[in-house]
């Protein structure tokens, strides 16, 4: 094979990387079926600049609903109601969820960890569903994975970019 068809299979395959690749908190799974139920792991690798992460906030974003925490033990877990939606209906149904955050324990900055938060994801085949993270340390520091990428710009072209599951298309 000669170098220019190594090189152009090379870039293919890095482009195929997952797309939070540059994000320190990431999803597990980055891809997933619209209208799925989805277990969202939001993989954490460290604190905040030599500080533990103390609180950690997931903030749903529309179109999200039956949101299901996983507790941690050594941390507390509360929600954050979603004014603006009904209240879901059915055998098991979850109310719905803006904010999922555990407090009270304590990442150390050179250990990791994973939050679970179980969902159905909406029905947008196609999508780039971001979901953003802050993770909360001591003295106030705070880690924002919140920038959403402009239309056409890359995730790699921000500093602290959510962590995002591609919605696939419709086969």
């Amino acid at each position: 094979m000669s170098r220019s068809i190594i090189k152009a299979a090379t870039l293919g395959l890095l482009a195929c990387l997952p797309l939070a690749a540059e994000a320190h908190v990431t999803l597990e799974v980055q891809q997933a079926p619209p209208n799925s139920t989805y277990r969202g792991v939001f993989r954490v690798p460290h604190g905040c600049e030599g500080a533990p992460t103390i609180r950690l906030t997931v903030r749903l974003p529309e179109g999200v609903t039956e949101a299901r925490p996983m507790p941690k033990a050594g941390w507390t877990l509360r929600t954050v109601p979603r004014a603006t939606a009904p209240a879901a209906a059915g055998h098991g149904a979850a109310p719905p969820v803006a904010e999922v955050i555990w407090e009270g324990g304590s990442l150390d900055d050179a250990h990791y960890d994973e939050f679970i938060v179980r969902m159905r994801l909406p029905d947008r085949p196609g999508e780039l569903l971001y979901i953003p993270v802050v993770q909360d340390c001591p003295d106030g520091k705070q880690a924002a994975w919140v920038e959403i990428p402009e239309a056409g710009r890359r995730v790699t072209d921000y500093r602290m970019p959510a962590p995002a599951v591609r919605l696939a298309p419709r086969n």
